[in-house]
């Protein structure tokens, strides 16, 4: 857990957006694991979201996390590129570094133009290689599952793998929740359960802030012990002053 800890870091608190991540480690494994979590600004005032899950539980499978977690940084950083176009880019990164891992990943860009800004209205734009797809908080209490048409493969499959982009534009009070799939799959709950079950918890705690909402969805909805490790990022989309 150390290791895996020094491996990510704190995430920026700009004044739009309200930030929580965490991570969990398993029980069973409790030393090291392939999840991780990402967040951080960009040069064009995009904030940028990255959870992620490399295949194994053991020290081989937290190295590569490192590794893909640095080069995700440093291929999407200052680029304006969509999270589609940086999927793309890790897979060819990948081969051409020969990092022979797998890897499930959500890229994702809070985005907005000056309009939007004095609209109160943020884009999620978004890219999924295989992982458990985004939940919306909206402001009324109502929740969404970003669940793409089309399933995507992971990362490090095929340099040629099919990325999409997907976009929703999302009003201020919305929580955006990111995760990895220890969260809500286990061996004695199917995936689609713990999704609706996450999805009613969440829906209970759209007054909490943040932190709050983190520590509540961890404690309701993981067992005493948990079987897989689990990161997540929490991102509320605060009021904002009209643009200049």
């Amino acid at each position: 857990m150390t290791l895996q800890r020094s491996l990510l870091s704190e995430p920026p608190a700009p004044d739009h957006l309200e930030v929580a991540v965490r991570y969990v480690p398993a029980a069973q494994d409790a030393q090291v694991g392939g999840d991780w979590y990402d967040v951080f600004g960009q040069p064009d005032g995009a904030t940028a979201l990255v959870i992620g899950d490399v295949v194994g539980h053991d020290t081989e499978a937290a190295a590569s996390m490192g590794q893909l977690r640095g080069l995700l940084r440093g291929i999407s950083y200052d680029s304006a590129d969509s999270p589609a176009v940086v999927l793309s880019r890790l897979d060819r990164a990948m081969d051409g570094l020969r990092l022979r891992t797998l890897a499930t990943v959500v890229v994702a860009r809070l985005e907005q133009t000056s309009e939007e800004v004095d609209g109160g209205v943020t884009r999620l734009r978004w890219s999924n290689a295989g992982h458990p797809p985004p939940v919306v908080l909206l402001p009324d209490g109502s929740t969404e599952v970003l669940t793409p048409a089309r399933a995507e493969l992971l990362v490090g499959v095929h340099t040629a793998a099919s990325r999409s982009d997907h976009v929703v534009a999302l009003p201020r009070g919305s929580t955006v929740l990111l995760y990895t799939d220890g969260l809500v799959e286990r061996r004695d709950q199917l995936f689609d359960v713990g999704i609706e079950r996450l999805r009613a918890e969440l829906s209970t705690l759209r007054d909490a802030p943040v932190a709050e909402v983190a520590d509540q969805l961890l404690a309701r909805v993981l067992p005493e012990r948990a079987e897989d490790d689990v990161a997540m990022i929490l991102v509320r989309l605060l009021p904002q002053d009209r643009s200049a």
